[in-house]
């Protein structure tokens, strides 16, 4: 009996782990900040339960005392869901530092039950020491069961329970999941227990129904778990007093949107500066873009836009499959023979990748709470300009200011691009905005110099669009400081360079 509770709770603990991150996620985001914090926390906290259980087990020793202590941590996996639908949406506004608020609250949802599953190991253990000639393998074997339990979790949690069920769902799974530890050691009168259990599968199925139906209602825009993000979807109203909708996978930082009584039209300003490859390379017949989001500017391009040759192919790389659901029901994402879709990480498609491409739109740079460095590297430069062709141009979106401390990360991917490419221009999006302040910069990179375009960049070419000279002259003259290695897949501290660590 103590081995089988021992391996559950060696799980129940890594499930409690791997769902932590996805409900921080909405508030304090999901990079490597958020998960030292997490890991940090709850190593903490299991390291004074363990403490704790030793000190309770030489006191006060009994099948009676374990079963409390598997209750408190069922009940505390319980209050972290209470927490998380009350105060996580106040947690960034009361603690704006990005490292502050997710170490508080890491603390806040996962210290209660953590400190009790801690406890339960040097409890079990003590429980089970009968001899001390083989105290060693007794305790020995249950380490190795806790041990392997918590490899179960792992796995359990991050490739079934998270692609399948919400993250509060699957903490209510861990309370019922203790509470039934809890009754399996201190018998069918363990009240509390039955209480909680009954509580837990209330709330799991009942927020199950709830989800259901409002996924029903006309004009629903769920909140969305996938494998990968959390992704939230709603409406607002712009300055210009029109309806759009907005995809978000960090806090307060929209990803996409679409205008909802156009849906073609760009409604980021920055993908719109995309329109700069097709005007510099109007016979472009294969088209790459990496990262789809909201597929906004696939959804502009297959209906003309940037005025591509008539049967041009574009290629979609797009990571979560979640994204692309969310794209074709709530963003009028078309099925279109001239584009595929592929599911894939955009280094991983790049290093396998044979097929050239005539423009490469970038746009895996989201947020600067999540920078995914393995695409601003040296090594990731060269993948992509082997896969341009020889007159094909790139365009990659980074949010960075240019200059001064929010510009390094800006600042070590063109000097990683510069390495492979020998001709690179920077495009200010907001050029309102001071060169120090952190915006939409749009880098793009040349696999061959083309002196050709300074007539285009000087705004003297009548063919083009009024639009696209406007924003051809956003480009920034100033030399680039070299103040900041290039990255290197090595060595890439983007969240160093990134607004994470400046000015919060």
């Amino acid at each position: 009996m103590l081995e089988f509770v021992i391996f559950a709770a060696g799980a129940l603990v890594m499930v409690l782990e791997m769902t932590g991150a996805r409900l921080m996620a909405p508030h304090v985001g999901t990079s490597v900040i958020v998960w030292t914090s997490l890991i940090g926390v709850m190593m903490a906290f299991l390291a004074l339960g363990a403490w704790l259980g030793g000190r309770l087990a030489d006191k006060r020793l009994s099948l009676r005392s374990l079963a409390r202590i598997l209750f408190g941590a069922g009940a505390g996996a319980a209050v972290t869901v209470c927490l998380h639908l009350s105060l996580g949406a106040g947690l960034m506004e009361a603690c704006p530092n990005v490292y502050m608020g997710a170490v508080l609250g890491s603390m806040l949802y996962f210290a209660l039950p953590t400190l009790f599953f801690g406890m339960i190991s040097p409890y079990i253990v003590r429980l089970r020491l009968s001899d001390l000639a083989s105290s060693g393998a007794a305790v020995g074997r249950l380490y190795a069961l806790s041990t392997a339990g918590s490899i179960v979790g792992t796995f359990l949690g991050g490739f079934v329970l998270i692609s399948f069920f919400a993250g509060t769902q699957i903490l209510l799974g861990v309370a019922v999941a203790a509470g039934l530890l809890s009754l399996f050691v201190g018998g069918k009168k363990n009240t509390p227990a039955l209480c909680l259990i009954a509580a837990g599968l209330c709330g799991a199925t009942g927020g199950a129904a709830y989800h259901a139906w409002q996924e029903g209602r006309e004009g629903f825009l769920p909140t969305t778990e996938t494998p990968y993000n959390v992704i939230r979807l709603y409406e607002g109203m712009t300055t210009g007093n029109r309806l759009v909708r907005i995809v978000q996978t960090d806090p307060g930082k929209i990803q996409s949107g679409m205008y909802v009584d156009d849906p073609i039209a760009l409604f980021a300003e920055y993908t719109r500066y995309y329109a700069i490859g097709a005007a510099l390379n109007p016979g472009a017949r294969r088209v790459l873009m990496l990262g789809g989001g909201g597929y906004s500017v696939p959804r502009w391009l297959l209906a003309g836009g940037g005025n591509l040759d008539r049967d041009f192919r574009l290629d979609v790389v797009e990571l979560d499959p979640g994204m692309t659901r969310l794209a074709r029901k709530y963003f009028h994402l078309p099925d279109d023979l001239r584009m595929t879709i592929v599911h894939e990480d955009a280094r991983r498609f790049l290093n396998s990748n044979e097929a050239p491409y005539d423009l490469i739109f970038v746009d895996v740079f989201n947020s600067h709470y999540n920078v995914p460095f393995q695409m601003g590297t040296v090594e990731a430069a060269r993948a992509m300009r082997r896969a341009l062709a020889p007159n094909g141009m790139l365009l990659m979106n980074i949010i960075s200011a240019f200059s001064g401390e929010d510009g390094r990360l800006f600042r070590a991917v063109h000097a990683a691009m510069s390495q492979v490419f020998p001709e690179t221009h920077t495009f200010a999006v907001d050029m309102l905005e001071p060169p120090g302040a952190v915006q939409n910069l749009i880098l793009l990179a040349l696999p061959e110099k083309r002196p050709d375009l300074a007539t285009a960049f000087a705004g003297n070419a009548p063919q083009m669009a009024d639009d696209v000279r406007r924003m051809l002259r956003a480009r920034i003259d100033a030399p680039v400081d070299k103040d900041v290695p290039p990255l290197t897949d090595d060595f890439a501290p983007v969240e160093r360079y990134s607004r994470a660590f400046a000015g919060y």
